[in-house]
């Protein structure tokens, strides 16, 4: 199998951010700590303004982790004096902190009972092994796991060798790049972000702007609601994005020779379904129904996702080790989060947020449209923001308290501010290689030139703008959700 790259030449302007990144944060933080304290603005608010804009810098620099950044973000408060220590802690005890580590838990039971595994090759061998099915299996199989895998990177992760190896038969002794791996691996990360933005739990941001909706109004988005606002959509724009890399990297022949006796030769390996594998399945099964019903019980999404990885913790009922549930959890992904989350809290309570809110909502003359024109006007916005920004969580801590204050300036439910920008946020961050893990470990092959995303990336984002646009103007309306 064709290895995967670990190491890219810096180019000059990573080097510069790199380099400058933590200075011209720290200088960012004085000048907004010595400026004089802005009209409407609180001497704390100015101050949560100074932390937030530096680690706006350190995130888009990445001169430091962002994980890193969004734990520092915590004492850093404190000490300011902008908020209590306790309160700065907050995002750390969150319900979607803790939805993503049980749903880390769930994930690694997919990967250690090999049930993963099974699904993706069962799938594909259904389809057909012609290269045009294949790449519709790969989207079929990122639908399917989006329900059950939380993280966009880690199905990413679980893919790709599938999918490089199935490139290097199809491309024999030639080391030279195809249309058809460059079609298998866009449609591979594009249609995995592109589902996401459909479902609660499968990646990071979504959970995010549910617990930002929380803080604000009090009200709960539950899984069944995100799943009837955002998955037609995202179902929809996902076979969007495969049709159109079907257009733009047509694959050189239709068929794949020996593929099917490939993917056979996978499933043989498997053998028959294990006692593990039936555990898993019942457990995500239930877990997924009181995901989708749960609130009718009164069981929310956190809770049932916490008493399926337990579940799957106790002796002869589930079968991962205390080994196998910390070696999932992803603690960079925990911090972004919660780190976050305490910063927006932070930012909300100040009035940072709201000030800043004021400012672009004056700007932009929002006063002067309806809530549904401003809403599309926040989606093309978010949308294409995403050209300066690599990660969704990153860019989740900065959009989201803006967001919020947004929605309070404009007297509107905060759902409607923040719901449809996390949809383009998770969903569609594919204008840029670097704009998402996935894309990077993509990219990182060598299979897709870095010009690819952009000419790609552009089109869909349009396209996009414009469903998402279609859903406030008639389907969410239609709903109740507007």
């Amino acid at each position: 199998m064709k290895q995967i790259k670990q190491e890219k030449t810096l180019g000059k302007f990573e080097k510069f951010k790199l380099k400058w990144g933590i200075p011209i944060s720290i200088v960012v933080l004085i000048i907004f700590l010595l400026l004089p304290c802005p009209k409407g603005l609180s001497v704390e608010g100015q101050r949560c303004l100074a932390v937030f804009s530096a680690a706006f810098v350190l995130y888009l620099s990445e001169a430091i982790p962002a994980s890193i950044v969004s734990l520092a973000v915590v004492p850093v408060l404190a000490i300011f004096n902008i908020v209590s220590i306790k309160d700065a802690l907050s995002g750390f005890s969150s319900t979607s902190t803790y939805l993503i580590v049980g749903s880390f838990i769930l994930a690694a039971a997919m990967l250690k009972s090999k049930l993963a595994d099974r699904i993706t090759y069962l799938i594909m061998l259904k389809i057909g092994t012609s290269a045009r099915n294949i790449t519709l299996g790969i989207l079929m199989v990122n639908i399917v796991l989006a329900f059950m895998v939380p993280s966009s990177t880690a199905r990413t992760a679980m893919l790709l060798p599938i999918c490089i190896n199935i490139i290097n038969k199809f491309r024999g002794e030639s080391r030279e790049k195809t249309k058809f791996g460059a079609n298998i691996l866009l449609t591979l990360c594009c249609t995995n972000s592109t589902i996401s933005s459909g479902i609660l739990t499968s990646t990071i941001s979504n959970p995010m702007a549910v617990q930002y909706i929380s803080d604000a109004s009090g009200r709960t988005v539950t899984f069944g609601e995100w799943f009837t606002w955002g998955f037609p959509p995202a179902l929809i724009m996902t076979f969007v994005a495969w049709g159109i890399i079907q257009i733009m990297f047509k694959p050189e022949v239709k068929e794949l020779k020996g593929g099917k006796s490939f993917i056979q030769g996978k499933m043989n390996e498997l053998g028959k379904l294990n006692i593990n594998e039936v555990k898993a399945i019942i457990v995500l099964g239930i877990t997924i129904i009181l995901w989708a019903f749960g609130d009718k019980v009164g069981v929310d999404s956190t809770t049932a996702c916490l008493l399926g990885a337990c579940a799957l913790c106790i002796p002869k009922i589930g079968f991962l080790s205390w080994d196998d549930c910390k070696n999932s959890i992803s603690l960079s992904v925990v911090f972004i989060t919660s780190g976050g989350i305490s910063l927006g809290a932070a930012m909300s309570s100040s009035g940072t947020a709201k000030w800043m809110a004021e400012g672009i909502f004056n700007s932009l003359h929002l006063g002067n449209y309806s809530a549904a024109t401003m809403i599309i006007i926040l989606i093309i916005v978010v949308q294409f923001m995403h050209v300066v920004f690599v990660g969704t969580a990153t860019m989740a801590n900065v959009f989201f308290p803006i967001l919020i204050g947004i929605a309070s300036v404009a007297n509107i439910n905060p759902i409607l501010t923040i719901i449809p920008s996390a949809m383009m946020l998770g969903g569609y961050p594919i204008i840029m290689f670097f704009n998402t893990t996935p894309n990077i470990l993509c990219y990182d092959t060598g299979e897709i030139g870095s010009d690819v995303f952009p000419k790609f990336g552009t089109i869909l984002s349009i396209l996009a703008c414009a469903v998402y646009a279609i859903c406030v103007l008639i389907y969410w309306p239609l709903i109740g959700m507007i």
